[in-house]
């Protein structure tokens, strides 16, 4: 788990990443990939009401295609809203190989908390019910047809849907449906996949989407999300995002509006601040540092944020409460802001329509600053996103505008290690890691989830992994400081050195502080779909100091290598100084994104860049 999480420390860069339509080529017999289920049929159909309601059924045969596929449907969860909707199990039924039918018995379906919830359940109403198949082999079959009733509208007289087919499952027979009142306005969207309309004999409009049979291909690491690049639709009554930020505001109303609670609040935190962008830097930190974050998903909850008041006396909310809150002491000081709708994670595509399946979070804009801020991002200084929320397409809930976030610069990430080797073959090594902008935001994160490990824990496993026989003495990042630079040390001792009289080798860099090794092998990935452009800096700094009885025999070289990709270019340099008993050896790599997505790349040219680069990361120093 260490290593784990020093790994996040290091690799403090940005991915990002947008839609691209086009499926690979690749097969499965040409990539060695074999899914563990493939789909005979999925039906996916929505019974919509006038005012919103609907009904969902699914119906679907999965076939288990190894033990892999066992593991993935030996227990499948239908997750669901208590107060708003009703989940039914109408049929859960598995077929053995050799066509044994065998029903699931009502005493096999569970109804339980979500694992979000569990540590919180009185703040949720979000319920799971856990359905487990009996006899799951190779070979079998599972039949499952479930119905999900909308109680109650999300957006009272709205309605919007959005599915897509992964293609790293196999599959047959892949229809979604959509059935409205002909007089119900929809706005329909297709990406590969073919629409139809017809018109019921009851006057009912139809909507039905249908997919050709397909292969299963195997998924990319670091890819964006697989409703970026599947075939999709959408349905909407709400033709544009205009659309939906009406009807949002309906439902909220005039969330921001300061109380006298509020206001006195934002009054004692600016006190002797008069500059707006101070204040509102001011009025952040404290959102972001003395809010804590709990999902709160009751009823409507999940969308409509609680009192103002009631946010402050329990001091605990969600993204939109945390929001609505930063936007009420903003609005206090005579700052206007917006509510934002944005998709946080690796997606990026954003539907033509307003559509509610689209957005998962909620952050503020703030126009007289030109800035946006995430105050859930608790490790964030001001100023910065984290990287969820970076070149994303987002909606203004005020205006009802289509707009962009800036782009996650990574920011720096900078390990230096200083190496002052004795005579006796011993050394003393000082170590820092070093974030800037985002990077700093990652090092305190990594180490707010390390709080409860004891610092003798974290320096018995960073020796470990440098391959130190020492002692050491840890020095952590400040958590709550508010600047844009955060810093994390080791020093320690570690015996053995090196092994003289020699000849030898010292690997550059000498530890398992390796920041660069993991950016270089991701270059090697044959990639067909949407991925992260890189953006930021990341270097490595060894000062090596060795006594006079030890003696260099050959400088490693000055190296210079450029990689333009679609949408980033990288340059990788290694510099080399060299003094009386000492040598420096510097390697940076720099990534700079012009947007959010790389989606096509020359993979030769990449592939001889990363040759390069790891011949250089495995630069050893000869000695004797």
């Amino acid at each position: 788990m260490i290593r784990y999480w020093m790994v996040l420390a290091l690799l403090a860069v940005s991915h990002h990443a947008v839609a691209q339509s086009a499926l690979p080529a690749a097969s499965s017999a040409e990539t060695g990939f074999t899914p563990g289920i493939a789909y005979e049929r999925r039906h996916v159909d929505y019974i919509v009401e006038r005012d919103g309601r609907f009904v969902k059924e699914i119906d679907s045969i999965r076939v288990v295609l190894n033990d892999a596929g066992v593991r993935e449907v030996a227990q499948i969860a239908q997750s669901y809203s208590a107060s708003l909707e009703t989940t039914e199990i109408v049929l859960a039924r598995l077929i053995t190989p050799d066509g044994k039918e065998i029903d699931v018995p009502p005493s096999a379906i569970f109804v339980q908390e979500p694992y979000a919830s569990q540590a919180a359940p009185m703040f949720s109403d979000q319920k799971v019910k856990t359905i487990v198949f009996p006899q799951v082999t190779p070979g079998a079959k599972i039949l499952l047809k479930t119905r999900v009733t909308q109680r109650v509208p999300i957006l009272p007289g709205q309605f919007s849907a959005m599915e897509f087919i992964s293609p790293h499952s196999a599959r047959q027979d892949f229809v979604f449906t959509v059935t409205a009142p002909a007089d119900m306005p929809l706005d329909v969207q297709t990406i590969d996949l073919p629409h139809v309309q017809e018109t019921l004999a009851d006057g009912r409009v139809k909507h039905v989407f249908s997919s050709d049979n397909a292969k299963a291909v195997a998924p990319e690491a670091g890819s964006v999300a697989r409703s970026d690049y599947s075939p999709r639709m959408v349905v909407s009554t709400m033709a544009d995002g205009a659309a939906l930020a009406t009807a949002y505001g309906q439902l909220t109303g005039d969330i921001s509006a300061p109380t006298a609670r509020i206001v006195a609040l934002a009054d004692q935190l600016t006190q002797g601040v008069s500059d707006p962008r101070k204040q509102a830097e001011a009025l952040y930190n404290w959102v972001r540092l003395n809010i804590r974050y709990v999902n709160v998903v009751l009823e409507r909850g999940g969308f409509i944020p609680r009192p103002l008041d009631s946010i402050l006396s329990n001091a605990y909310g969600d993204c939109k409460d945390q929001a609505v809150l930063l936007g009420a002491l903003l609005r206090a000081k005579g700052i206007d802001s917006t509510p934002v709708l944005i998709g946080a994670g690796n997606a990026f595509w954003m539907p033509r329509a307003g559509t509610l399946q689209a957005f998962n979070h909620m952050i503020t804009y703030v126009p007289q600053l030109n800035l946006y801020l995430d105050s859930t991002a608790r490790y964030n200084a001001f100023g910065t996103l984290p990287f969820a929320d970076g070149g994303k397409q987002v909606l203004h809930v005020k205006s009802g505008q289509w707009a962009s976030t800036p782009l996650s610069d990574g920011g720096l990430t900078a390990v230096k290690q200083v190496i002052d080797v004795a005579r006796d073959e011993s050394a003393v090594v000082k170590t820092s890691v070093r974030g800037t902008g985002l990077g700093a935001a990652t090092l305190r994160g990594t180490f707010a989830a390390m709080q409860s490990i004891s610092d003798a824990q974290v320096v018995t496993s960073m020796l470990a992994q440098a391959g130190a026989n020492g002692t050491g003495v840890l020095r952590r990042p400040d958590l709550r400081a508010d600047s844009a630079e955060a810093e994390f040390g080791l020093d320690y001792d570690t015996k053995n050195f090196l092994d003289l009289p020699g000849p030898g080798a010292i690997r550059m860099p000498p530890s398992g502080f390796n920041a660069l090794a993991p950016w270089v092998a991701s270059l090697r990935t044959e990639r067909h779909y949407p991925y992260g452009c890189p953006n930021g800096e990341v270097s490595e700094t060894v000062e090596l100091k060795l006594p006079d009885n030890v003696r260099l025999l050959r400088d490693p070289p000055s190296e210079h290598h450029t990689l333009d990709v679609t949408g980033s270019r990288i340059e990788y340099r290694q510099t080399v100084q060299r003094e009386a008993g000492s040598l420096k050896l510097v390697r940076t790599m720099t990534m700079v994104a012009t947007q959010p997505v790389c989606a096509g790349t020359d993979m030769e040219a990449q592939k001889v860049f990363a040759r390069k680069v790891e011949r250089s990361l495995r630069t050893q120093l000869l000695y004797e």
